[in-house]
């Protein structure tokens, strides 16, 4: 068997420094020192750009350059991903390529050529065949998805065979394993033994485990799972590679046709067609008030000439303010926190005042807007709305059963 460990780090736009050293100190580097000291491991990372310049911004240069150096081992393969981790499907094609090519662009100025991904991971593995048409004409060859997508259904993906894409040539589909991810994330396996017995015959067969989850598990969320890690690279068991090795692997080749869905959907949502619940969900007035507001100011900003005063500005305030947290922090699904759905609308109020000359009433709508949805939030806070939505949601749904289940958002 082979384990293929995908991680994703990130921090928000939004982020405090303090966070940011927190996490890194607790996590990234704790990382790191594991991977160098088990040169056998390997694993596939997700840095998103926004980080990659937060840590560049917070002093942790020597980070960066012991990324690019097990990169150069073949210890990490880099993929790609958006900028600002947007939800790519529920935002406009020009809007999604900007995302990615900026990521792209702001990797590779740090790390140099050897950041140069084969694959593709959305933001919160938020998958449509539109996005994955994008991929494969930016060039990639791969996308990471998780496993609901194939048929909506949790165990249907076979670990003994490479996926492609009907309608798509030659881009992959990886489907992230669903149940032992979540024993990873929730802190189950502590060590090499717990995990391995969890593997149990699986151990013994020519198949592969794709684990996806937010790297902040090692050592932030979950203080001293780093020794998992170092277990399983010193003594080779389970044998590690990346995503892209697999295809050395494993010959078979079966077309499939994805299903939308996120990496927090669950089975009874996508029998609903509800597939990216965290950030839009049917009826929930405060995703409706922050994508009337989201899609004004992209609206704003692209009718907007380049060379209008405050355009650069306002640029660079809607791309970060595209970010999916303030959408998931508003959708007591179990997650809220009023304070990242205010620095996410204010980010957008800010895109769209700061361009000059912009007429009245335009300015005027975003800022009723914000404000709307900050008193909005603030209401639900206190009258107790937000905390019986979120019961209801883990009363319906038990598999969630920790506020830190999917890591730093």
């Amino acid at each position: 068997m082979y384990w293929v460990n995908f991680l994703h780090i990130y921090q928000p736009p939004t982020q405090t420094e303090e966070i940011v050293r927190k996490v890194t100190e607790e996590c990234y580097e704790k990382l790191i020192s594991v991977l160098e000291d088990g040169p056998q491991g390997k694993i596939t990372l997700n840095i998103s750009a926004v980080l990659t310049e937060q840590l560049d911004r917070y002093g942790y240069s020597d980070v960066i350059e012991r990324l690019g150096k097990l990169a150069e081992k073949g210890q990490i393969e880099f993929t790609g991903s958006a900028m600002y981790h947007p939800i790519l499907p529920l935002i406009p094609e020009g809007e999604v390529v900007r995302q990615i090519e900026m990521n792209t662009k702001i990797n590779k100025r740090y790390f140099g050529e050897i950041y140069n991904p084969k694959g593709f991971s959305p933001p919160e593995m938020c998958y449509s065949f539109d996005v994955a048409k994008i991929v494969a004409k930016l060039g990639f060859s791969w996308i990471i998805v998780d496993e609901l997508s194939l048929q909506g259904k949790i165990g249907t993906a076979r670990d003994d065979v490479i996926y492609e894409i009907n309608g798509l040539e030659n881009l992959g589909a990886f489907f992230k394993e669903r149940p032992l991810s979540a024993g990873l994330t929730y802190g189950k396996y502590p060590n090499a033994q717990l995990f391995l017995k969890d593997l149990g015959n699986k151990l013994n067969r020519h198949c592969y485990l794709l684990t996806g989850t937010d790297g902040e598990i090692y050592g932030h969320h979950r203080p001293g799972q780093e020794r998992l890690l170092e277990e399983v690279f010193a003594q080779g068991e389970p044998q590690t590679c990346t995503i892209s090795e697999l295809s050395q692997f494993f010959r078979s080749v079966e077309k499939v046709t994805p299903l939308p869905c996120s990496w927090s959907t669950w089975e009874d949502e996508m029998a609903h067609g509800i597939y990216y619940p965290q950030w839009s969900y049917p009826d929930h007035e405060i995703h409706r008030l922050q994508w009337y507001l989201t899609n004004l100011a992209v609206q704003i900003i692209r009718e907007t000439p380049e060379d209008s005063e405050g355009y650069q500005e306002g640029r660079h305030l809607l791309d970060e303010g595209l970010h999916s947290c303030q959408y998931w922090w508003a959708s007591c699904r179990p997650w809220w926190d009023t304070g990242m759905i205010e620095a996410g609308a204010q980010k957008l109020y800010n895109a769209v005042r700061s361009i000059r000359n912009l007429p009245k009433e335009q300015v005027d709508r975003a800022k009723s807007l914000f404000i709307f949805i900050v008193e909005t939030a603030r209401e639900w806070q206190g009258t107790g709305k937000a905390e019986a939505l979120k019961w209801k949601y883990l009363e319906e749904h038990k598999e969630v059963t920790s506020e830190l289940t999917f890591g730093q958002h």
